[in-house]
Parts: structure tokens; C-alpha cells; sequence
């Protein structure tokens, strides 16, 4: 039998985190035909932040009542700026593989927002970097959340990128492809047009929106 290699999954509780240890995970491959991608087995979930702070977008608590819905474990790992985020990033990773048996290390990046960020803040610590969503286009990414049945809302918007109004019917509500465009085109047929169906990533990979996962 092929050995599975242990993994941490890089856990927002976002929909792309979610997507991605969904896509990973040896246990839930069964749920739908996903991408060739190789299986692992996800021993830990991690949330790297800045000590004593909570992302507003993705809540310390609703995230822990999430990792013990799924059943793994989740720890933190506090990044800061000394000696520098890359080389803290790196400490955290060295510790999980020490502490956790890991090999690989699972984001649910779609684009290169960092600038190469996390594939630096590999190097050296013998754990590979696995990006399962990597540069899948939008309409796929949100038709493997509708297939595995994961439930996300919006908990976040960029009001330089989604306008008060549209971001107020957004935020709080369960979104899919077909809400966002919908509410996309209502905003630019009522107000002065930005072309939000053209422009706004409809993952909000580029921080038009976060999410967090309902079910």
C-alpha cells in the first residue's frame, strides 16, 4: 500500500481553504471527480496571524468550531516581523514538521497575490508547498464548492473594489456564481457602471471579499 504523506493545511476558514482540503484529503475524495492531484492525509490545521490579533473576516472561534466539525486539529502559529515574516513563516513550518510528521504544506491560493511569498517561505524546511486551486479558473473553483456541497458567505468586502451598496447585499448572505453576477449586474445597471461582472474575480482572490464556510 502507497504510503499518504501527513500534511497541515494552511486553514482560514474561508472557502478556498475549505475547497482545498476537501480536493487533498484522502477522505473526502470519494465525494465527487476532482483534479488529478495527489492524495494526502491532513493531520493539522494552521492558522498563521500576527500574535494577539483575530482576522475580522475570519474569526478565531467560528474557525475552531470548524476544525472540530471536520475532526483535526487546529493550532496557531503567531508570524511576526523578527527576524522577518518569510523566516518566521519558516519557523512555524519547521515546527509542524517536527511536531506533526509533515511533508507537504496545502494553501488554497489561486493566484500569485504574495509575490512568491509562500513559495520562499518554504525553502529550507523540507516541506513542498501544494496548491490544489492553483490558476483554476472562477467558474470552476465555485462549481467543486457547489459539487461538495460547501455553504460559504461573504464576511468581508473592499469598499474601494465593491461599493457600499453592492457590498451590502453580499455581506452575511450565502453567495454562488449565480447571486454574484446577478447582484454584479444590478449594481451596474442602477448605479454609474464599473463593470463589476467583468472586472470583480468572482473568487475574490484579489481581496474584493472574504468568506467564511457555513456548512
Amino acid at each position: 500500500m502507497d504510503v499518504i504523506a501527513r500534511a497541515a493545511i494552511a486553514f482560514t476558514g474561508g472557502k478556498d481553504s475549505i475547497l482545498a482540503l476537501h480536493l487533498v484529503s484522502h477522505k473526502f475524495r470519494s465525494a465527487t471527480p476532482l483534479p488529478a492531484i495527489e492524495p494526502l492525509d491532513p493531520v493539522v490545521l494552521v492558522s498563521f496571524q500576527p500574535p494577539g490579533s483575530d482576522f475580522k473576516a475570519h474569526q478565531h472561534a467560528w474557525v475552531q468550531r470548524q476544525a472540530d466539525s471536520l475532526g483535526i486539529p487546529l493550532i496557531t502559529k503567531h508570524i511576526t516581523s523578527d527576524p522577518s515574516f518569510e523566516e518566521s513563516y519558516r519557523q512555524a513550518i519547521r515546527q509542524l514538521a517536527t511536531d506533526h510528521g509533515i511533508t507537504k504544506l496545502v494553501t488554497g491560493d489561486i493566484e500569485d497575490v504574495g509575490e512568491g511569498f509562500m513559495d520562499r517561505a518554504v525553502q529550507t524546511t523540507g516541506v513542498d508547498l501544494v496548491r490544489p486551486l492553483w490558476k483554476l479558473p472562477r467558474p470552476r473553483v465555485l462549481d467543486l464548492l457547489r459539487s461538495l456541497d460547501i455553504v460559504y458567505i461573504v464576511t468581508l468586502t473592499r469598499l474601494d473594489k465593491l461599493p457600499q451598496p453592492i457590498s451590502e447585499r453580499l455581506i452575511g448572505h450565502v453567495v454562488n456564481e449565480e447571486y454574484l453576477r446577478e447582484q454584479f449586474k444590478w449594481y451596474d445597471d442602477n448605479h454609474e457602471a464599473m463593470d463589476l461582472v467583468g472586472t470583480v474575480d468572482l473568487a475574490g482572490e484579489f481581496g474584493e471579499m472574504h468568506s467564511m464556510v457555513r456548512d
